[in-house]
């Protein structure tokens, strides 16, 4: 078969809405849509920083208003994300409305699918399990880092084996994504340094990744753009709203290019870690994103000397890209982070098993990684 001859498809949500304040017409889009009962998803993070207010108080003096959960925890289990889809059920809503990070937004979109076919979540655990549609998702990120309000892949934990496991279908994709970027003014620095990197490496990851679109590399490069003149500025005390606005579209760029394309090493080795450890997802990419990249680097030299061309580096070489990656790290406070965790080398030889084992992650991966370079990666980043 030639290359004219292969069919590509690419998967996007069905409407996306951004700028400041795009969030505050939420009642206008449920009015239009024939939306009579709302169903908010959050976190006690982002309830205390006042931010669920902004959406539920208006939905409730629109009479549209159906119940909210506010407790979802990071890595969420299938059980949390079960005992959301009963109460959406209970409150017959006809919508569910996300607002919050990855976790929150990858909860809201399987506990969609729970609540419409009466399911519990592992049942839709696996790649095209969902069935079909559930019921309308609205996606409103609060951080500017995972980009799930753009793709169709969610992340829940196992809580029985501590694994991470992905809910992958292209029915999980948001109805109406809102990206608006005043939700994250208020965003702590350790929290935006840790979701503007993995912004970066999803980019970067969909870019080299074998799968690759050529929709996914353009998303791919202008994400880097916006991600490179903004991130650094973004993860300071000083940031400004240009910033903030660069990491926010960014990111739902980064996240509309791996949902075309694929995540791959970095993220595969990622999962079991974050799964048993509780580290921040972002911490892990951002720290190990430049030891996989020299891995990569006799497959991707043409692909790193765009993209770092892309964020605003000048052309850069394999190693002096790696380098530079575990840099950014280190100066946003990634390394120290995760040097404050305690790995022991006993589980290293498990996780690289369950990493090289997932091969929706590690298939795409420009070059092979066998579990001896798993391990090996493991051991060097964490210092074991």
């Amino acid at each position: 078969m030639s290359k004219s001859d292969i069919i590509i498809e690419n998967h996007l949500p069905r409407r996306v809405i951004t700028g400041r304040g795009a969030s505050l017409g939420l009642v206008q889009i449920c009015l239009e849509n024939n939306w009579q009962r709302a169903f908010v998803v959050s976190d006690q993070g982002v309830h205390t920083a006042g931010l669920t207010d902004r959406v539920c108080q208006p939905l409730q003096e629109a009479s549209l208003w159906a119940g909210s959960f506010l407790e979802v925890p990071p890595e969420p289990p299938f059980n949390v994300v079960d005992a959301i889809g009963v109460q959406i059920q209970r409150c017959k809503a006809d919508v569910v409305i996300a607002l919050g990070g990855g976790s929150v937004i990858d909860a809201a979109k399987v506990a969609a699918l729970c609540a419409y076919h009466k399911k519990p979540a592992i049942d839709f655990s696996g790649i095209g399990k969902a069935g079909g549609r559930g019921l309308p998702t609205v996606l409103i990120p609060t951080t500017a880092g995972t980009g799930s309000e753009a793709t169709y892949v969610a992340i829940l934990t196992d809580p029985e084996s501590g694994n991470k496991v992905g809910v992958v279908d292209p029915s999980v994709l948001a109805d109406i994504a809102i990206v608006d970027p005043a939700l994250t003014d208020g965003l702590p620095i350790s929290i935006a340094a840790a979701a503007g990197m993995d912004a970066l490496v999803h980019a970067l990851e969909a870019f080299i990744a074998k799968v690759c679109t050529p929709l996914a590399r353009g998303l791919a490069l202008q994400a880097a753009k916006k991600i490179g003149a903004s991130l650094e500025g973004a993860c300071s005390h000083s940031a400004s709203n240009e910033e903030r606005d660069g990491m926010a579209i960014g990111s739902h760029l980064a996240g509309m290019a791996f949902a075309n394309s694929s995540c791959c090493a970095v993220h595969g080795l990622a999962l079991p870690l974050g799964g048993r450890f509780k580290i921040p997802h972002g911490v892990i990419t951002g720290c190990f994103v430049g030891e996989v990249m020299r891995h990569n680097s006799s497959a991707c030299g043409d692909d790193f000397l765009l993209f770092s061309q892309a964020l605003g580096w000048g052309g850069m070489k394999p190693d002096s890209f790696a380098n530079k990656l575990d840099e950014l790290a280190s100066h946003l406070g990634l390394v120290d982070h995760l040097k404050k965790v305690p790995v022991g080398d006993e589980m290293v030889e498990v996780m690289a098993q369950d990493a090289v084992a997932n091969r929706r992650l590690m298939d795409p991966n420009p070059s092979d990684v066998s579990v001896k370079d798993a391990a090996r990666i493991y051991r060097k980043v964490l210092n074991l």
